[in-house]
């Protein structure tokens, strides 16, 4: 007989599984129109954004900034971020408005309502704006959330967690490729010159840590969680070189995007402590 307990476990676990979905298609979404924007031409990436280099005519890459396209790129971002929104809001309603509440998982709703929220208003009070800050901002909210979607919805799944010593280095490779993450996308965008040098030094220490963690996961029998964080890093530096080689193209540099955004989420999943 199914419980009334039962059914509400059952409907947490399809709407944080439906939260991890959207923050996927509002973090590609983001990075889409990122990159859709006019940008310095780079033919022979990192040295392209060195400091003594003249800055490049900007240029709009033609796959990714068709009007039609970029229309509906901006609405399905809106709208995903809506849902995003409202499902967060239920997620915390059922975690924490009745017994047995679900003190984790209510709280992970809570940071990502939070986090919502802020983008939203970051949104409405600088819209268009290409400051670092608000590139930033953007970016890394986004990529929190989805990687905190994640946790949430393995948590719910009653996945088992990791040992301590394994959460510790997994949540240091998760603050690792937000760091690298933001350095790609200051080097991106030409606000910081040293940028592109930062990313790929970070890249080495990131992916080493990458390895380890997904080598430790796998060992711990967290077979799904290590494969996929090691197949990932792999995968990461194949779409770094494709990129670098193909003088920074939009597509591969998207495909990149979407690496980092998994490998982090990944992260968030193995540093995360059973639900209590």
């Amino acid at each position: 007989m199914v419980t009334t307990a039962d059914s509400r476990l059952t409907l947490l676990r399809r709407l944080a599984w439906a939260c991890v979905l959207l923050m996927l298609v509002v973090t590609t979404a983001s990075a889409w129109l990122r990159l859709a924007q006019p940008r310095p031409a780079c033919f022979d990436w990192p040295a392209c954004r060195s400091a003594d280099r003249p800055v490049a005519a900007a240029m709009v890459p033609p796959m990714l900034g068709a009007p039609a396209t970029l229309a509906l790129v901006r609405g399905t971002h809106r709208a995903s971020a809506t849902l995003v929104l409202l499902v967060v809001i239920a997620v915390a309603a059922l975690t924490l408005a009745k017994p047995p509440r679900r003190w984790a998982a209510g709280r992970l709703a809570l940071a990502l309502l939070v986090l919502a929220l802020a983008l939203s208003v970051l949104g409405i009070v600088t819209p268009g704006s290409r400051a670092s800050g608000v590139l930033l901002g953007n970016l890394l909210g986004g990529l929190l959330m989805l990687g905190l979607s994640w946790r949430l919805a393995t948590q719910l799944a009653g996945w088992p967690e990791a040992s301590p010593t394994l959460r510790r280095w997994a949540r240091l490779g998760a603050a690792l490729w937000m760091a690298q993450a933001a350095f790609g996308a200051l080097s991106g965008s030409g606000h910081w010159s040293a940028a592109p040098v930062a990313h790929m030094v970070l890249a080495l220490v990131a992916g080493s840590c990458s390895l380890g963690v997904g080598m430790a996961a796998r060992r711990q029998g967290h077979r799904v969680d290590g494969t996929s964080l090691l197949s990932m890093t792999g995968l990461q530096f194949v779409l770094a070189a494709a990129a670098a080689g193909s003088a920074a193209a939009p597509a591969w540099v998207l495909l990149h995007n979407i690496g980092a955004a998994l490998g982090l989420a990944l992260m968030l999943g193995l540093g995360r402590r059973a639900e209590s």
